[in-house]
Order: C-alpha cells, then structure tokens, then sequence
C-alpha cells in the first residue's frame, strides 16, 4: 500500500499483537511481518520453543538484530509489523521505533487487563505450588512491558474485549484521526 505509513504493532504476551497485524495487514493490502515467526525461523526452532531451545543471551541478540531489520523493511514497504514487547529492553530498538514515529509510521501499542492476558497465556488453571508464584511474575512482567510499550506508542488499544478484526479497525479509526496520533 504505496504511502500509507508502516505500522509497529507492540504489547505484551497476549496481547494479540500477531492476530491484530495479520487483520490488520489484510484490511489494508499490506505485506505483515512477526517477530516472533521470523526469529524461531532464523533459529531454525520451532516458534514456540525458540526462547526455550536458545540461551536467553543469543536468543535476545537475535531479537534485537531481527527487530532492527524488520522495523527498517516495514519502513521500507509500508508495512504491518508484530513486534511484541521482548525486544523493548533493547534501547536500539527503542530509538528504532521512535525514528520511525518521526517518520510518519505509527507505533501501536496493544493491552488488555491482567486476567485476560492470563487467560491468554494458559495461566488462568490451577498450578502446582512448586511452580512458585507464577501469576505474581507474570503480572510483575506486564506491568514493565506495558510501561515500556506506553512510552514508545503513538496510539494504545485495549484489545481485551476485541477480536482482531474489531481491534483492527479501531487502530486504523485512531490513524484516521490527527488528534489521536501526538
């Protein structure tokens, strides 16, 4: 789509950052890229053990150098990207993604409430109490990303309630409206 800004789609686990960028990515004719999908692959693991598989060290360089390329091509090409939240500890990938904001694209950042992201996440059934304080650290998790993912977006969307296409379109009433994107 020739002169439609790209869009950076990030939030926490659950959010819904994938589903919402493929909706998203096909209400606008884009080309759609995962972050996620594109790491495991360059790992050669499956998608979701590529954290588990790799050491957490190689596995967030690889992130990195892979959210840098990706921000750059969706830059490029106008397209949609999930970025999620892991590589926002990454302060290259910060500056990325305000460059790109100054550049007209839009970062948006997904959330939904705590219960639901659990829900989302398989963290919602009973657990062994060896496990520890699961829901304590995931909720502890969240509250991080979220903040990360507020201060590098130009428009949030809750998507707890929403289904992709619903969340989708939502995020392109925000892009339509001057006033939603500072």
């Amino acid at each position: 789509m020739s002169g439609a800004p790209a869009i950076v789609l990030i939030g926490p686990p659950g959010a819904g950052c994938t589903s919402v960028a493929q909706a998203l990515a096909g209400k606008r004719g884009a080309p759609c890229a995962d972050l996620a999908a594109e790491i495991a692959a360059r790992l050669g693991t499956p998608e979701e053990l590529a954290l588990v598989a790799t050491p957490e060290a190689d596995y967030r360089r690889a992130e990195e150098a892979t959210a840098l390329e990706l921000i750059e091509a969706s830059r490029a090409s106008s397209s949609v990207l999930a970025l999620g939240s892991g590589c926002l500890g990454s302060k290259r990938v910060r500056h990325a993604l305000a460059s790109l904001r100054e550049q007209g694209g839009a970062v948006v950042a997904l959330t939904a409430s705590v219960r639901r992201l659990a829900t989302r996440n398989g963290l919602d059934a009973p657990r062994s109490v060896a496990l520890g304080t699961i829901h304590h650290e995931f909720t502890q998790m969240l509250r991080a990303r979220e903040a990360q993912c507020r201060g590098a977006a130009s428009i949030v969307v809750d998507t707890s309630e929403a289904e992709p296409a619903g969340a989708a379109d939502e995020i392109l009433t925000l892009l339509d409206t001057p006033t939603a994107r500072p």
